[in-house]
């Protein structure tokens, strides 16, 4: 049966060929083409405009899609086959100087209808890339009535285009179709293709030989994810614990990346890398989740590119950059409430993005608030307790009447960030930026989980310390914290012939304050420590901590294309950063009268360290054999720290003078890897690589000490390092929207650095021996269908420490498993979206996480026959459930967080005064930090 060509058809192509005929260039010819990454559509003009040849498409097809960037001397076919790299999309010619973008080879379901061949010297069609992890294939036959529609007629509609086109397709033009017809015509329906920079390029998630968790704009947005806590939870084989760290709750969180976990005092290098954009900032910091392009997590060793602190991995947020071609604003607000809370939940969020001067310089503009409700109850005796120190043997825990005061742990927080993009040519462009973030608490989110009494546990099975909301003080005394950062950056790109350079400084400023109520933990230390205080009378104590921290950071690299199948980075980094912990003068009422000490203080002190990181890195990426990938790379390095400590008060026995401690280091950071891409859709790879952390100097106190511990194991820190073998698999589901990728890995720790807390109420960063971790993470995300998104995640990691080293002085012993880390991590999510009416969507999401058992070494703790006293964290489940409308840009939802009301042990936090003892003074009572319980929240969203 043969089938009438329309008369627009005819028109159509006439004017192609009449066209085509005008134009000298073809697809053959070598243009020096400058494309950057960006979405497909708009890389396609420019491919068109450069090349000088017309390139057709439906706008339906390429929607959403992204480009890499693609740069150099390139004939157009070897430009298209990388812009449409992971896009599943083809091109095809309709002559010689004229191409069509289509979809992938439909599976036959009919008899073959024949086809012109491309015309003589074109490279015809091309075979179908690998669908991108979050592209949908969706039916390919595009139906009329019950039969396929031949493609014959989607290339009558794009000729047809073309006559609507006109004269537009002279000197090089891209034209895209906005019919509907054109889009149900086209054989596939695709959607974002995963764009990370973890080698500090863009690239496609599937094609880079590292296990990533990457969560988009567009997941971020499905599963409301708002805060650090959201996306980690969500990720595999990451933890997170409260304590390890520094003391008080505001900066005390560490990040756990395969089991490699822990931070120093002073919260400057943690075992897992922290950055925004380029600038690398505390694991503790939690930015708001807020304008933000992408989070990846990168997991393994990363100390080539990313240095020191990046030892088990890290996490990276990449925020959006001003559009110089479009103005927008977009608002979000929310209101709820939480289970047991003692205020209203709310919050509200605006961006925009004013263009100054159309491609050349715009703002864009974010801020936000909000406040979670508190939802633990402080009580305390009414009327006080009178008495002296003398009756502290069984006065806090007596049953007397109480006050109650909730509402406590509420935090409210606000911030934002002001943006200039200037572009000053083609190729040049600067991005200034500042970011500033408040966030407050209302009494410290964390609270007591006694261990059963008594506890002389110190193998498995541990016992398990669970919190409880009520929190019982001996004072009417309100704790609260707060954490206030700024970051100021600056980042200058060119992009050349072949290569980019980025310059990237930023400033970083940070105080964290902690105001902690210590009554009953002060009390007991003077009493038991026999200090001859007794008489000084029942009072309230607090302790107030504060950290301070200021870095200012240069990273300077260059990014060049292959050559000869050679494409590398190369780079320079500097950092210098001052850091200060400072506890005010600290008194007790009475204590000169009642010992003869010369005056009523009991404490202070002052800690002051500095950090300087000189590095020079690279990493070569070497292609051969057409489908085989050899990495190698290294870092250089040059550390310095110093320290002081300084002391005073009837506690410290008087002043402790100024005592500066020094410590360098230098080394060379290796890495090798090798990644095979069996076919277009399933690649394999392997690596090895070295990370480490750096160490430092630390302050000795004399008057609370280890036995047998040498001073230089207190006053000198090495870094610690390790050796990470990994072997993994990434594969491209055919004809699917889904990524699935595994990895297994063992790691070889050496001169582990991990916190302990003596009985006197003092920290010490130790050296342990080695430790050896085994392991492995599978994860899944895509689309099953058009409507539904799924995301799927189980990390599993063994950890043994082997040598327990200078740890052994604090109890540790051999085999025991790594503090904080949990064995087992899952998560399940799932997107589900439908056209309710023509012009609304309908959604609902869902997401499940599971966190395994823990065990935590805690703070003062030791047995009767001195080893560790350890706890066990319990494992704990998270689900979360979000229902809405949407209509156009506008977005009506209910938001059901922690279904299950889980009261997780988060970590034993380490106190800034004396934490608070069983009585006898032999089991101390951790005050852990849990997260908020099941909360309902209504938001509305809207963008112009």
């Amino acid at each position: 049966m043969t089938t009438r060509t329309p008369p627009l058809l005819a028109v159509g192509a006439a004017m192609l060929w009449a066209s085509a005929a005008a134009q000298s260039p073809s697809a053959a010819s070598v243009k020096n083409l400058s494309i950057p990454a960006e979405p497909l559509a708009n890389a396609l003009n420019d491919l068109a405009q450069q090349s000088g040849l017309q390139v057709m498409f439906a706008s339906e097809l390429v929607a959403r899609l992204k480009s890499p960037e693609v740069k150099g001397a390139l004939t157009a076919t070897e430009a298209l086959q990388r812009l449409l790299t992971n896009t599943g999309l083809r091109y095809e010619f309709v002559n010689p100087h004229t191409i069509t973008i289509v979809g992938p080879e439909p599976k036959p379901t009919a008899p073959d209808v024949e086809t012109k061949a491309p015309p003589a010297g074109s490279e015809g069609a091309q075979k179908p890339q690998a669908v991108n992890p979050n592209h949908q294939t969706a039916d390919t036959a595009a139906t009329t009535g019950d039969k396929p529609m031949p493609r014959r007629n989607f290339f009558a509609q794009l000729l047809g285009l073309s006559a609507a086109c006109g004269a537009a397709l002279h000197g090089g033009a891209a034209c895209a179709q906005d019919t509907t017809a054109a889009a149900t015509a086209a054989e596939t329906t695709t959607l974002d293709t995963v764009i990370v920079t973890a080698r500090k390029r863009d690239e496609s998630l599937a094609q880079v030989p590292v296990s990533i968790t990457a969560f988009t704009s567009q997941t971020l947005e499905n599963y409301n994810i708002q805060s650090f806590d959201d996306y980690a939870t969500k990720t595999p084989n990451i933890s997170f614990a409260y304590g390890g760290g520094p003391t008080g709750i505001a900066d005390a969180r560490t990040i756990a990346i395969r089991g490699i976990t822990g931070q120093n005092l002073f919260g400057t290098a943690g075992a897992t890398g922290f950055y925004i954009d380029d600038t690398p900032v505390p694991g503790s910091v939690d930015p708001r989740v807020l304008d933000i392009d992408n989070i990846e997590v990168l997991k393994g060793p990363q100390g080539t590119l990313y240095g020191e602190s990046s030892l088990g991995g890290n996490v990276r947020l990449v925020t959006k950059k001003p559009n110089l071609t479009e103005d927008s604003i977009g608002y979000m607000l929310e209101a709820g409430a939480t289970s047991g809370g003692g205020s209203p939940d709310e919050g509200a969020s605006v961006i925009g993005n004013i263009v100054l001067s159309p491609d050349v310089l715009a703002l864009r503009v974010v801020a936000f608030g909000n406040h979670d409700a508190g939802y633990l109850t402080r009580t305390f005796p009414n009327p006080p307790q009178g008495g002296t120190i003398g009756d502290i043997a069984t006065l806090p825990f007596e049953a007397v009447p109480r006050t109650s005061v909730g509402n406590q742990g509420a935090d409210t927080s606000y911030g934002g960030s002001l943006a200039f993009l200037l572009k000053v040519t083609d190729d040049l462009e600067g991005r200034l930026r500042v970011m500033y973030q408040n966030t407050e608490d209302h009494g410290f989110p964390a609270t007591f989980a006694p261990l059963p009494f008594p506890n002389e546990a110190h193998s498995p099975p541990y016992s398990e310390y669970i919190p409880q909301y009520t929190v019982n003080r001996d004072f009417n005394v309100q704790p609260d914290a707060f954490d206030r950062w700024a970051l100021p950056s600056l980042d200058v790109t060119y992009k050349g012939n072949g290569f980019n350079a980025v310059s990237s400084t930023s400033y970083f400023y940070r105080h964290t304050h902690d105001l902690e109520d210590s009554s009953y933990g002060t009390q007991q230390f003077f009493y038991y420590y026999n200090y001859g205080a007794n008489a000084v009378p029942n009072q309230p104590y607090t302790w107030d901590g504060e950290h301070y921290h200021s870095q200012i950071t240069e990273e300077a690299r260059i990014s060049f294309d292959p050559v000869h199948n050679l494409s590398g980075t190369a780079g320079v980094f500097l950092s210098h950063s001052n850091v200060r912990f400072f506890i005010p003068n600290t008194y007790a009422q009475g204590l000169s009268a009642a010992t003869g000490w010369p005056n009523d203080l009991i404490w202070t002190q002052n800690n002051p360290a500095t950090q300087d990181d000189r590095s020079i890195f690279g990493e070569l990426y070497y292609k051969f054999f057409e489908r085989f990938n050899l990495t190698v790379g290294a870092r250089r390095y040059w550390l310095k720290q110093t320290t002081d400590y300084t002391a005073n008060g009837f506690i410290n026995l008087g002043p402790t003078p100024s005592s500066p401690q020094e410590n360098h280091e230098q080394g060379v950071d290796p890495k090798a890897g090798l990644s095979y891409q069996a076919t277009d859709a399933l690649m394999a790879y392997a690596s090895a690589t070295k990370g480490f952390r750096a160490g430092g100097a630390q302050a000795n106190f004399p008057a609370c000490t280890l036995p047998g511990l040498p001073l230089s194991d207190i006053e000198h820190i090495k870094s610690d390092t390790l050796w990470s073998y990994e072997g993994g698999l990434k594969w491209q589901v055919p004809q699917s929207g889904l990524l699935i990728t595994g990895a297994g890995f063992h790691i070889n720790w050496d001169n582990v650095q991990q916190q302990v807390a003596l009985p006197c109420g003092f920290y010490l960063q130790l050296n342990g021996g080695s430790a050896s971790i085994n392991g492995g993470e599978v994860e899944l995300a895509g689309h099953l269908t058009r409507e539904l998104e799924v995301r799927l995640g189980v990390g599993y990691e063994s950890t043994e420490i082997v040598n327990p080293g200078a740890l052994s002085h604090a109890g540790v012993t051999a085999g025991t498993p790594l503090p904080d880390v949990p064995d087992w991590t899952a998560t399940l999510g799932a997107v589900y979206t439908r056209a309710l009416t023509q012009a609304l969507d309908g959604f609902v999401s869902a997401d499940y996480s599971y966190t395994g058992n823990s065990i935590s070494l805690l703070n003062g703790g030791t047995t009767s026959d001195g080893h560790g006293l350890y706890g066990s964290r319990a494992p704990y489940s998270l689900a979360n459930l979000r229902m809405g409308v949407r209509h156009e840009k506008q977005e009506l939802s209910l938001n059901f967080h922690n279904l299950g009301n889980a009261k997780p042990n988060l970590g034993d936090i380490g106190y800034v005064g004396y934490s608070q003892f069983e009585p006898g003074y032999q089991v101390p009572i951790p005050q852990v930090a849990t997260l908020q319980p099941f909360t309902v929240m209504i938001q509305y969203k809207n963008n112009f």
